[in-house]
């Protein structure tokens, strides 16, 4: 995903970026059973009436993990997910760097490794955004950090 800031807000607007890596090896690090949990299938449901249903982190079979997470009203949660929500945001706050962006600055980032945000704002703020495929292969998310505690997803599945 590109984004590019065509006008600031006049108050607020600040993008939060955190790193999928990052996040997932704070949430294996603090509380196993929630990245476990967040791995599994139909956890999470994205989208309005013709959304879909998913799960936070995949594991691919070479070991390494994507992330897609919705924050907003548009995101429901199983009853075996919600209790460990607060891990998983928390794990994200923690992560989270804040970017005040000027008209003519942006960013480039895999949407299946970075998570994005933004902060309120109040002003008449203009973005583009633009969504596209590489012209070459690239792998899927990430590898888990290997000097972390952070095992592989059916690693902890398979302990849990």
């Amino acid at each position: 995903m590109l984004l590019v800031c065509l006008r600031p807000a006049s108050r607020g607007g600040d993008v939060l970026l955190a790193d999928g890596r990052d996040v997932y090896d704070r949430l294996v690090g603090s509380c196993p059973e929630a990245a476990v949990t967040s791995a599994q299938p139909r956890t999470a449901y994205f989208g309005a009436g013709a959304g879909r249903t998913t799960q936070v982190l995949t594991a691919h079979a070479d070991g390494r993990i994507s992330i897609r997470l919705r924050q907003d009203g548009l995101a429901r949660w199983s009853p075996i997910a919600q209790p460990y929500l607060p891990r998983l945001r928390g794990a994200i706050a923690d992560s989270q760097r804040r970017i005040s962006l000027r008209a003519g600055q942006g960013y480039l980032f895999d949407n299946h490794r970075w998570l994005h945000a933004r902060t309120p704002f109040s002003g008449d703020r203009q973005l583009l955004r633009a969504l596209g495929e590489p012209h070459f292969a690239l792998p899927e998310g990430f590898a888990p950090h290997p000097r972390s505690s952070a095992a592989p997803l059916p690693t902890l599945a398979r302990r849990y």
